[in-house]
């Protein structure tokens, strides 16, 4: 594992330090889906389902296939909503 030294001001009194590879991978989905069905006029339902994953590794590299594999092994987080709107007219 390769390391990172830090000198903060350059031939100063602060004293230098080193930190680890700060290389990673962060890998994030998110999809929504949207059901419009208007059963009257000025009536409307909306259904809404989102769905994110998102995760990360310590690679610092980009391989496709294990990225992929990756995201679908992460606990998903589903939203859904619904919402219904009615006019009132005069």
């Amino acid at each position: 594992m390769s390391s990172y030294r830090v000198d903060p001001d350059g031939a100063g009194p602060a004293q230098p330090f080193a930190f680890g590879n700060p290389d990673f991978n962060f890998r994030s989905l998110r999809g929504t889906a949207v059901l419009r069905w208007e059963y009257r006029p000025g009536a409307t339902l909306f259904a809404v389902w989102t769905q994110s994953r998102e995760g990360s590794a310590a690679f610092g590299d980009f391989d496709f296939g294990r990225e992929r594999s990756a995201l679908f092994r992460e606990r998903p987080t589903n939203v859904f909503q619904v919402k219904v709107n009615y006019w009132i007219g005069r």
